[in-house]
């Protein structure tokens, strides 16, 4: 009995470290944007749909090529007497003037129409990934500053405390300083709560679950633009995909107009038909050999017939005047999206260059000043030439001034991803 009981104890050991223990946590995903907009196209749901959709327009396109159906008509008579009819009729529409190619014409059209709207999305997706990466990226830095400085102010505590104690500050200075480190505190879970909120937003966009572990990698370092003012509008012009879009529109709208025009003209259709008549009368007639028999006999009919729709009151008049007034809107709508595209790239670049030049300052002649004002202050106050409220508000100042220059760098991001989703092509 003695010996089972370290058996036992061993046996429970062992299972213990067989079994899985509970997750402290998840290893993060590492991915950087251009990873994260992969994964977005690739998984975003909204996007799946547009492509199912392509899916369901390339179908109609095959149904459009479909000849119609021949119909068989089948029927009969019986009267009272022993006589009775069967009917068999098959008729074929013959779908002339140009009604397959009409149809045909309008579903390619709608086929490349809805293929545009996927590369629309896919470049609004870009651009949204990008934007809501950026916010990911401002808010960890943010959070960074606050760490740092709140790291500082902890251990700064622990020597105003010494030096209250020691009688070289007054106790006042112990109550602000802590103060000051539960300030930061607070601001740094406001800060912490606004990076998993965009982080969730994220993983949403690149069609990743809220539970999967995500950390966006690199800084919120914006890059130089490629393209110029000029070549940047010309490209939108030319390459942006709901331009596109709005130029299937156009083709779509006059493949309507020759499929309404052929379904205003004639059309006609085959038919062929077979009869057996089985028919007499009550009365018996002599055969050839002068027996009796009675009047009755079974008769087969054969014939066929052509129908041809003539359209001498309605021609479709009215769906043709409908179809042309489309096509003409949908010219006006391409005029109208060329010139919000020439405004949109124009704005863009106005942003990036006045987003820049603020940047450059920040650079130049701000943080830099801030943060050895901030040092000074520090060993002043050290040094017992200054109080520590002079320390609480000069850090407060580098705090906005820092927060002033996350803003700064996260508007130079966002001009350049507006930039890149104006000109509808990567152009950073």
């Amino acid at each position: 009995m003695r010996r089972a009981v370290p058996m036992l104890l061993l046996l429970a050991i062992g299972l213990v470290a067989l079994a899985p223990g509970p997750a402290v946590g998840q290893t993060a995903a590492e991915l950087t944007v251009d990873e994260l907009i992969a994964r977005a196209l690739t998984d975003n749901s909204d996007l799946k749909a547009a492509r199912i959709e392509v899916e369901a327009a390339a179908a109609r396109v095959q149904q459009a090529g479909l000849r119609p159906n021949p119909m068989l008509e089948i029927g009969g008579q019986k009267a009272i007497s022993p006589d009775n009819n069967l009917n068999i009729g098959l008729s074929l529409p013959l779908d002339l003037n140009g009604r397959k190619e009409g149809r045909v014409g309008v579903a390619e059209r709608e086929l490349d129409g809805k293929r545009r709207q996927v590369a629309d999305r896919e470049r609004r997706l870009r651009a949204d990934v990008r934007m809501k990466a950026g916010e990911v990226l401002a808010a960890r830095r943010s959070l960074g500053v606050i760490d740092e400085l709140l790291q500082t102010n902890r251990d700064g505590l622990a020597v105003v405390g010494n030096r209250v104690r020691e009688g070289a500050a007054p106790s006042l200075d112990e109550s602000l300083q802590l103060v000051e480190v539960n300030r930061l505190d607070a601001s740094r879970q406001l800060a912490q709560s606004r990076v998993e909120i965009a982080t969730l937003q994220l993983k949403a966009l690149a069609g990743m679950s809220a539970e999967a572990p995500l950390v966006v990698k690199g800084e919120l370092a914006p890059s130089p633009l490629l393209l110029d003012h000029a070549e940047a509008l010309r490209r939108s012009i030319s390459e942006r995909p709901d331009v596109a879009v709005a130029r299937a529109e156009v083709a779509m709208a006059g493949a309507m107009v020759k499929k309404e025009q052929a379904e205003g003209r004639w059309d006609a259709s085959v038919s062929v038909g077979y009869q057996r008549q089985d028919f007499g009368f009550n009365l018996n007639g002599l055969t050839a050999s002068g027996q009796t028999r009675p009047i009755q006999d079974v008769f087969h009919y054969f014939g066929g017939a052509v129908s041809v729709t003539l359209p001498v009151r309605n021609g479709n008049e009215g769906n043709i005047a409908a179809a042309r007034a489309a096509e003409r809107a949908a010219e006006r709508r391409v005029e109208f999206a060329v010139l919000m595209v020439q405004q949109e790239v124009a704005a863009a670049f106005t942003q990036y260059d006045a987003a820049q030049r603020s940047l450059e300052l920040y650079e130049r002649g701000v943080r830099d000043v801030a943060r050895r004002n901030l040092e000074v202050v520090r060993r002043a106050y050290e040094l017992g030439r200054g109080s520590l409220l002079d320390v609480v508000a000069e850090q407060r100042r580098y705090i906005e001034i820092e927060n002033g220059y996350t803003g700064a760098l996260k508007q130079v991001y966002d001009a350049s991803v507006d930039v890149e989703r104006a000109v509808g092509v990567a152009g950073r």
